[in-house]
């Protein structure tokens, strides 16, 4: 079981935070490992995503339903993916309030896990779903910014450009996270470097493949 709960403010109005959190094209690139999310019902859409939990990694396509939708206020949806790390179904309920000119999105929801993915430790899949959750939100300011600039006709140099993050920029933060909700302080540092000396043994040993494939 995960649960998750929490806030985030955004520095927008609500009509333009809820117009967001209903657009596919734009959580598509804000979720992070998002490959794919469209519409395909008045209330409902499908999608694929690429997640890692620990050392379980794959793909999960699956399928959102919106209920109780009250614009621009809030919504319940209803969740189901499957693949090769195994079984996911939650539910959860986003809401919205207006704060002068900001708008705070408070979330809570559950999921329920199965397969391979469910035999990762319960700390470490919570603290994984913490951090995609956060990157997700971060994101998701970041393209509301940019749309917003661009609407009030901002040239287009000073628009923000807004870059899906990569599968490895994803996992960076995750370990990052993870190290800082799991390992005592004093083993912080040590475990940081050790994951710096694994990447850059990792971009050393592909590039040597590259070169003898030359």
């Amino acid at each position: 079981m995960v649960q998750l709960e929490g806030t985030y403010t955004f520095n927008a109005p609500q009509e333009v935070v809820w117009e967001a959190i209903l657009d596919p094209e734009v959580l598509s690139r804000a979720l992070p490992g998002t490959e794919r999310l469209e519409k395909v019902g008045e209330n409902d859409y499908q999608g694929e995503i690429n997640i890692r939990v620990g050392p379980v990694q794959g793909k999960f396509q699956g399928k959102v339903t919106l209920t109780e939708i009250v614009p621009p206020e809030s919504y319940r949806m209803v969740l189901e993916g499957q693949g090769a790390p195994g079984y996911v179904r939650g539910e959860g309920t986003v809401r919205l309030e207006s704060q002068s000119d900001q708008t705070q999105l408070s979330y809570s929801g559950q999921a329920q896990l199965s397969g391979r993915i469910a035999s990762v430790g319960q700390r470490l899949i919570d603290s994984t779903a913490r951090s995609l959750t956060r990157q997700g939100l971060q994101s998701l300011d970041k393209m509301i910014q940019a749309r917003m600039a661009a609407a009030e006709g901002a040239p287009p140099e000073e628009i923000p450009e807004v870059t899906p993050p990569s599968t490895t920029q994803v996992a960076t933060e995750v370990a990052k996270d993870v190290i800082s909700d799991l390992v005592p302080p004093e083993q912080q540092d040590t475990l940081r470097v050790a994951a710096i000396l694994l990447g850059a043994l990792a971009v050393i040993w592909l590039a040597y493949k590259w070169l003898l494939q030359e």
